[in-house]
């Protein structure tokens, strides 16, 4: 993929990430509130926003959940990375469960209640789940690319 592509990709992950703490960025900036009754709702329909769960900063608190949080950011990391150095890595089903299982187990082991929810470690699963995931997203969005090209 050329590096336009992947700054637009970057730019775009920059952007959702950034939605992410918008009561962090529209505190100093007083006129930027009126956007949040916008920004909440349409993180709320890709996260349950569980105010248990989500991060508390000094600031103000993440509009989704610390496993969305991760991911997302696992997502914004590895597209960081990959403006400077192309990534190769093949892509695999059990590259993906390797990097779901954790995740799943965490989950699981909180419903049957095995152990408390922990911001810390939901916020790691998803981490690592993200940084899988934009191996995907990048294959398929390369492949997009390259098929459109063709046409």
């Amino acid at each position: 993929m050329k590096l336009r592509f992947r700054l637009i990709l970057f730019i775009a992950l920059l952007f959702w990430a950034a939605g992410i703490f918008f009561e962090c960025i529209a505190l100093p900036f007083n006129p930027l509130i009126i956007g949040y009754p916008f920004v909440y709702n349409t993180f709320s329909h890709v996260c349950h926003q569980d105010p248990d769960k989500l991060i508390n900063l000094t600031c103000g608190s993440t509009l989704v959940c610390a496993r969305c949080t991760g991911i997302y950011l696992g997502l914004l990391f590895n597209s960081t990375i990959n403006i400077f150095v192309v990534l190769k890595i093949k892509t695999s089903l059990k590259l993906l469960a390797l990097c779901t299982v954790p995740m799943a187990l965490d989950v699981l082991f909180v419903v049957i209640n095995i152990y408390p929810y922990s911001k810390a470690v939901a916020f790691t699963t998803g981490l690592l789940f993200g940084s899988i995931l934009f191996l995907y997203l990048y294959d398929g969005l390369n492949n997009l690319i390259v098929e459109i090209q063709n046409r």
